[in-house]
């Protein structure tokens, strides 16, 4: 048995817990320029609760997260939230992207001040109302307020890599999103900025879907309690964090595993 597949502290989800599928695809393909990205992916969210999503580089992974948010429209199949058509979205594009935020691997931070960052999607009514409350505290719950709170007039520009990434997470929290997508969000970051932000994630998970994509296995068992893994633009195998850690079903999933293990070595 690898290292990635002895932890076992993470809880068993609940199956007396019934589960609402906040958010549910079906038969999601996506090509482009004649190569398949993504083949008939069929998956669901439960109403909160870390998902990670896992596979080698070029199972579409990032692909698929772009697609949930309208990012990329060239696909067929059904993306419901709250059982809406999101093509059919109230209020359109914009209104679907407040409600389910991605935030990608690289920081985009905008060349203004840390406040203004903040609160940079929002409408001039929204910073009207308790502007100040709101960016504390977003900075609050993307744990960036005590670096920064003596420093709000100064240029996002002047932070840390770190720092940055959870200023776009304070900034699409101001957007009160009910869905949270990352796109391997703490890739390039040192250790203190990535266990801040896995722990943001874990207190917004508690009200909130969030979906991940991430490389790092080791991750995935800290964060999820939901794995699906995906090869070829085809979701192999969905199941709790532990049972697929310990004991895969599928012959990619166990050849993933071994192969990723001796990646870490």
């Amino acid at each position: 048995m690898n290292n990635l597949q002895k932890k076992t502290s993470k809880p068993m989800l609940a199956e007396t817990q019934p589960q609402i599928a906040t958010l549910a695809l079906t038969n999601l393909s996506l090509t482009l320029t004649d190569k398949t990205i993504l083949q008939h992916v069929s998956l669901s969210l439960a109403a909160s609760g870390i998902t990670c999503l896992i596979g080698p580089s070029g199972a579409g992974k990032s692909s698929l997260l772009r697609c949930l948010n309208l990012l990329q429209k060239a696909w067929s199949g059904q993306i419901e939230i709250q059982q809406q058509d999101i093509r059919q979205w109230p209020a359109g594009e914009d209104a679907l992207r407040r409600f389910i935020v991605l935030i990608a691997q690289k920081p985009a931070v905008f060349p203004v001040s840390i406040a203004e960052n903040v609160i940079f999607g929002l409408s001039r009514k929204q910073r009207k109302t308790n502007q100040d409350v709101r960016i504390k505290t977003c900075l609050q719950q993307a744990a960036l307020w005590d670096e920064v709170k003596y420093r709000l007039d100064e240029p996002a520009k002047n932070l840390s890599v770190g720092q940055q990434q959870r200023l776009c997470l304070a900034r699409a929290l101001a957007l009160q999103p009910k869905i949270l997508l990352l796109d391997e969000p703490t890739a390039s970051l040192d250790p203190r900025s990535k266990q801040l932000i896995e722990a943001s994630l874990k207190t917004l998970a508690l009200t909130m879907p969030v979906l991940c994509v991430t490389h790092d296995l080791e991750q995935a068992q800290r964060l999820s309690e939901k794995i699906i893994f995906m090869c070829d633009g085809k979701v192999i195998e969905t199941a709790d964090s532990v049972t697929f850690f310990q004991q895969p079903l599928k012959l990619e999933s166990r050849e993933f595993l071994r192969w990723s293990s001796c990646d870490c070595d």
